[in-house]
């Protein structure tokens, strides 16, 4: 809320005073009277500055009854009245029992009475204070005194208002700052990150719809949501749910209608995004009796919040990766009746990819194909991603989707959530032994030492399987060369013998 006191013309309110003119042949003394400011903001200030002193014939006339009231320059204040700036260009004056009355010119309008009586407060003292302190977007000031009355803000600017002696109890409308998000406000994904089929939910809070922006009355809201193509996230029309929450407390959950009633919107889709458009008042221009007193047919009480929440799915088509990713972002704005300056809030989904690197155990610079691998998550369920729009788990090893490395010792699993997975080696490349350990891998959203941790490339070794003996090995040769020798050696030793016969 900004501090900056600026006095604008809330309220010129009629207060009865207790002063007899000789022309008014029966004035009434009333009890005090009230000023309700409505769309208040908690910590607000409103001062009331009593301008004019009034005089009423008959406090007990009917509402459609507005004669018989006359206003007096402050007994004291006539010099610095009758000399202020514009002040004969908007009233007449005439004496009557020592006192000076005012009568509005018909050329006089109601802002440049307002612009007056901003400028000639500041000669005015002791005014009567109130600052709001709740949530209920209505503050009361109570004066002694009817008169015709300027309340200043610590908001912004305000209305116009009398109080006649008919209306001895009036209602002004604050006028805010202007219709924004407020504090808090924006819109969110559930979750940072999603895998492919799983559903999101989003929502938007704008925290900060008032009544009147600025000094325009405010007629509707209207929210457009430009969403990511549908192959990246498809909207869930049946899921939008829009609430409004006033200052009081009260949720009013509106229902889709085209008639413009209180509690309803309209809501309109092409090409995956979607406008929603919320009736805020009857009328689309401020009602005379508003002007000067009455409530205005807003069908919400105070600074209200709006609440919308949809769902939609991911897909497949959705960018992994962490960071400002276009592709799977949406953009919402919210408007004031027909304007569209609002600059918007974006809310970003993210999906994760393991690619693996197969690779000699002894020359990782030689890749290898042919390595099959499975992926387990956190609880022991095996990926089968058969289906390329909706990742899916399982507790059999069977139906697990299977990854084979190729085109350089390369495979990528994509659409993943962060998490911690592990990849479990089911073949191993021709040649090389089939691995035994599971490989963790971690998917987490962000950014590590400039690296998106999105998107890891584990590295995964094999080693070539050692020979094992066989016919024709060495084992056999040492066998063969034994026997030769033990038989040569035998041929030698029955050789003798026969020579030794001989």
């Amino acid at each position: 809320m900004k501090n900056k006191l600026i006095r604008l013309f809330l309220t010129l309110s009629l207060v009865l005073g207790v002063v007899t003119g000789a022309n008014i042949p029966a004035a009434f003394a009333a009890g005090p009277g009230t000023i309700t400011v409505t769309d208040t903001q908690n910590g607000a200030t409103y001062q009331a500055y009593k301008v004019f002193d009034a005089e009423v014939a008959d406090t007990s006339a009917p509402d459609a009854n507005k004669d018989g009231v006359a206003y007096l320059i402050p007994a004291g204040k006539e010099s610095d009245y009758q000399n202020s700036t514009n002040f004969t260009n908007l009233f007449t004056t005439s004496s009557n029992g020592g006192r000076t009355y005012v009568t509005k010119k018909d050329t006089a309008s109601a802002a440049d009475i307002a612009a007056w009586a901003k400028q000639i407060s500041s000669t005015l003292t002791s005014p009567v204070s109130v600052t709001e302190t709740g949530t209920d977007g209505t503050e009361v000031i109570n004066v002694s005194d009817y008169g015709y009355y300027y309340v200043s803000s610590s908001v912004n600017n305000g209305a116009v208002v009398m109080v006649t002696s008919v209306s001895p109890n009036a209602t002004i409308h604050e006028k805010n700052t202007g219709a924004n998000w407020g504090d808090g406000g924006g819109k969110t994904a559930d979750k940072k990150s999603y895998s492919v089929g799983d559903t999101i939910t989003y929502t938007i809070n704008y925290n900060n719809a008032v009544n009147y922006d600025g000094s325009a009355k405010v007629y509707q809201y209207v929210l457009r949501d430009d969403m990511p193509n549908s192959n990246v996230v498809a909207l869930n029309p049946s899921s939008i749910k829009v609430t409004v929450t006033d200052a009081s407390g009260q949720e009013t959950v509106l229902t889709q209608n085209n008639n413009k009633a209180k509690g309803t919107y309209s809501y309109n889709e092409s090409n995956n995004d979607f406008d929603i458009t919320i009736p805020w008042s009857a009328t689309q221009t401020q009602s005379t009796d508003s002007a000067n007193g009455a409530i205005d047919d807003f069908y919400y009480k105070g600074i209200s919040k709006i609440t919308v929440t949809y769902t939609g799915v991911l897909k497949s088509e959705a960018k992994p990766g962490s960071g400002d990713i276009a592709d799977n972002t949406n953009t919402a704005t919210i408007n004031p009746n027909t304007q569209n300056d609002d600059s918007g809030k974006k809310a970003t989904v993210y999906d994760g990819q393991i690619t693996i690197k197969k690779v000699d155990g002894s020359d990782k610079a030689k890749t290898l194909d042919g390595a099959t691998f499975v992926l387990k998550n956190d609880q022991n369920q095996y990926l089968n991603f058969s289906d390329p729009q909706a990742v899916k788990w399982t507790s059999d090893q069977k139906e697990a989707t299977e990854y084979t490395t190729a085109n350089g010792g390369l495979v990528t699993i994509k659409g993943l959530a962060e998490g911690t997975y592990k990849l479990v080696e089911t073949k191993a490349p021709a040649g090389y032994n089939l691995m035994t350990q599971e490989t963790t891998v971690v998917l987490k959203e962000g950014l590590d030492n400039g690296q998106d941790t999105l998107l890891v490339t584990p590295t995964i070794e094999n080693n070539k399987g050692a020979e094992l003996p066989s016919t024709g090995s060495i084992g056999t040769i040492i066998l063969y060369t034994i026997g030769a020798l033990l038989a040569l050696g035998a041929g030698v030793v029955l050789v003798a013998r026969r020579r030794l016969q001989s």
